[in-house]
């Protein structure tokens, strides 16, 4: 073979490693990615329960400032 067909095996070669090179690097992004969505449900799931215990002492305090607005009050 000629000078030139090596050399356009090596450059062939030198594009398929680069390719090769930047799927792994694009493999290992797109797993950080995943692990971060992960961490951004688990806070939003944790952010969702205690904006729900608030909201439930919120309508507690309603209903009690309510109930004292009409003069009425729990028996139980």
């Amino acid at each position: 073979m000629t000078a030139e067909a090596w050399t356009i095996i090596g450059t062939g070669i030198a594009i398929l490693v680069a390719i090769a090179t930047s799927n792994r690097s694009i493999r290992v992004e797109i797993k950080e990615l995943r692990a971060h969505v992960y961490r951004l449900e688990e806070r939003i799931n944790q952010l969702e329960v205690h904006l729900r215990e608030r909201l439930g002492r919120v309508e507690g305090t309603l209903d009690v400032i309510r109930d004292s607005m009409f003069d009425r009050h729990d028996v139980a």
